[in-house]
């Protein structure tokens, strides 16, 4: 094993880094194991030198850990195709997201095998080289990359609502199934992102209808031609974002009812305050139930 763990040593590459952490974990964990009782002072000899040897390599793997974690946030920084992929990928979880989450996850056990263990010096090693602040912050920055608002906003969401859930599953607190129960699970920052998307994506869209009452022949023009500007936004923002993506279906699933509560109901009281606009309506592309079916389509990518 300690020969097995030499090579990995000096063969390690920065791509590397979640190998090395679960070589840590597995040398922590085999260390904690030897701990024999009651045997003969040969055999205590024994392993305790094979101990040592384990302690060494351990610490050997810590300070590789530290070095390796620098040269990730260096190439997560320095990627420059974030802007790139984050249209590619149609706003969804970025590949950069789920690698950092994945070392965290590695990290953040072989810190648990590491307390378990004797203790090193090296054990601060492992703390805020790469965590989830550093990595929010990171989307955060990155997200700046993108002119169009709504396709940052719904980036932040579905990157940050990932790590919410991959910190909750490693936590033992799991997600339930009920989608219903959904919005009571939203970290306040995903519950931010996604007013964010709501307000740049779908907020001009219900300004398109007047708020204001306007008497006479003006009232009904003025409504009419509001009605008209509705339809054109509606369909627009639908047809730009049709193809973006919201990988979780349970996320998507509460997106898309959010749409629904803020553009439909509005539309539905507008429409009912101004009963002489139904033969605008009628049962073609503009209803109000064929633009809520039109919404259940959206973020399937």
């Amino acid at each position: 094993m300690l020969n097995v763990i030499h090579v990995i040593i000096t063969a390690l590459e920065a791509k590397k880094l979640q190998a090395v952490l679960d070589m840590f974990t597995c040398v922590c964990g085999t260390s904690h194991m030897i701990r024999p009782v009651m045997i003969s002072r040969e055999a205590q000899s024994i392993f305790k030198e094979i101990g040592n040897s384990l302690e060494r390599e351990g610490n050997k793997l810590s300070e590789i850990i530290s070095n390796t974690t620098k040269e990730v946030r260096t190439l997560m920084e320095e990627d420059d195709s974030w802007a790139i992929e984050i249209l590619q990928g149609s706003g969804e979880v970025h590949k950069n997201t789920r690698f950092i989450m994945d070392c965290i996850v590695s990290m953040t056990n072989a810190r648990t095998s590491m307390h378990k263990s004797e203790p090193s010096h090296n054990s601060e090693n492992l703390g805020g080289l790469i965590d989830i602040e550093y990595l929010e912050d990171l989307l955060l920055r990155k997200s700046w990359l993108l002119s169009d608002p709504s396709l940052r906003y719904l980036f932040l969401l579905n990157n940050s609502y990932f790590v919410a859930h991959v910190v909750s599953e490693s936590s033992g607190s799991f997600i339930p199934d009920d989608p219903r129960d959904l919005t009571l699970k939203l970290t306040p920052e995903c519950k931010k992102y996604m007013d964010s998307y709501l307000d740049f994506s779908w907020g001009h869209v219900l300004s398109c209808i007047p708020k204001s009452r306007s008497p006479g022949l003006i009232h009904r023009l003025t409504n009419t031609s509001s009605l008209a500007k509705f339809q054109s936004a509606f369909h627009e923002t639908y047809q730009a974002q049709k193809f973006w993506k919201v990988p979780d279906p349970r996320l998507r699933d509460v997106l898309r009812r959010a749409i629904i509560e803020r553009v439909i109901s509005g539309y539905l009281d507008y429409l009912q305050e101004h009963p002489e606009l139904e033969k605008h309506v009628g049962r073609e592309s503009s209803s109000p139930q064929v633009l809520e079916e039109i919404l259940g389509e959206l973020f399937e990518g």
